[in-house]
């Protein structure tokens, strides 16, 4: 997404938030809107999807496409889209969400499988007003940068990012889904640098050994119903569902060459081929995990949609050499940043970031952020 004009009119993020709501109230043909409502699951489809696009670019000067509103999926997050981008200083993996001048150590989000960090935005907003977050998005989002299909290379672009604004640590770290793997790399090479890590958590983040196990568990006609559920769920036209079960092979066809591509030890994807999601579904499941010497703190959806048997740990508990402590959470693995999950998250974190604060020498506490190279691009 980028704005039509080089130094377009900033809005507030209400007006934002106004307009949009306004022009999806009348894509879905629906008086009112929530914020925080699906497009996809209230109305939505992707027959709608592009003539609301094409609404809200001509009204607001952009030049949304139909993929930031499947990344997006609610009022909320495509404002932040907007307001992020309006906004945007630098071209960094390492994106500011809220007050970088705060006292407290900062943390870092680390993006989940599509690689951008805009569900941690109303997450951040959540936390201490004296905490800064900032966001780790996807390095393969960024065109001048290589895309990488090894997590253990990802990282360390991350890490490079991360100590650009913030040098010397303490480091706290938490991780959606796919970025708890990226953010337990991340730890790893944070203390193998001598570098203090603080909190390492992660968000329903499947060990891949275990993440490999599930992947074809649970009665075949269970599995196709779902995946027709969401067809339609999706798409109400038979065009529309044509066009979502091509782009689907399109993307599977992707992630096989990735996938041949990594076990022949090519790390790298040419720009014009690059799918966010199926390359870090690759970077995840051919990561090989390490014991960590630490703890990890699993914040862990309560409710699975697939009803799938799960350890508790989710197999972390045999690598966590310090062990892992486990927090519930209300919801299941895709609304854990939603409400009513999200106050739930954002009191557990905050206790969780208030106790390492506490257990850690006090000489660690005097860092500094520096005010380097930061990004708003999403």
């Amino acid at each position: 997404m980028k704005l039509v004009e080089e130094h377009h009119e900033e809005r507030t993020r209400a007006e934002i938030a106004a307009k949009i709501s306004e022009i999806w109230a009348r894509a879905v043909e629906r008086p009112d809107v929530d914020e925080y409502t699906d497009f996809y699951f209230h109305g939505g489809n992707h027959f709608l999807a592009p003539v609301m696009m094409q609404s809200i670019n001509e009204e607001l000067g952009l030049e949304l496409t139909v993929r930031d509103l499947e990344q997006a999926r609610t009022i909320a997050k495509l404002t932040d889209l907007i307001y992020f981008e309006q906004t945007r200083i630098d071209r960094s993996t390492v994106v500011p969400l809220r007050n970088i001048h705060g006292s407290l150590p900062p943390l870092f989000m680390v993006h989940g499988v599509g690689g951008n960090v805009l569900g941690f935005y109303s997450l951040a907003k959540c936390l201490h007003e004296d905490q800064p977050v900032y966001g780790i998005q996807a390095q393969s989002l960024l065109p001048d940068r290589e895309a990488l299909l090894g997590l253990e290379q990802m990282a360390a672009e991350y890490v490079a990012d991360m100590r650009e604004v913030f040098p010397y640590g303490p480091f706290n770290l938490l991780g959606f889904s796919f970025g708890g793997l990226v953010a337990y790399e991340i730890a790893q090479q944070l203390k193998a640098a001598g570098l203090e890590v603080g909190l390492l958590g992660m968000l329903d983040t499947r060990q891949p050994e275990l993440m490999r196990g599930v992947q074809t568990r649970g009665p075949m006609h269970r599995r196709i119903a779902w995946r027709i559920r969401l067809l339609y769920l999706r798409t109400h036209r038979r065009n529309g569902r044509l066009r979502y079960l091509w782009r689907r092979l399109r993307e599977r066809m992707q992630r096989a060459n990735y996938m041949y591509a990594a076990t022949k030890g090519q790390g790298k994807v040419a720009s014009s081929v690059r799918n966010v999601r199926e390359i870090n579904y690759v970077a995840g499941v051919s990561y090989t995990v390490r014991p960590y010497p630490g703890k990890v703190t699993l914040f862990r959806a309560e409710h699975d949609p697939n009803e799938q048997p799960l350890p508790p740990d989710l197999n972390w508990g045999q690598y966590a050499l310090e062990g892992v402590e486990i927090k519930d959470l209300p919801g299941d693995h895709g609304r854990i940043l939603y409400q009513p999950g999200l106050n739930a998250l954002a009191a557990e974190l905050t206790v969780a970031l208030q106790e390492v604060d506490a257990a850690e020498p006090s000489q660690m506490k005097t860092a500094e952020p520096r005010s380097g190279r930061v990004s708003m691009e999403i």
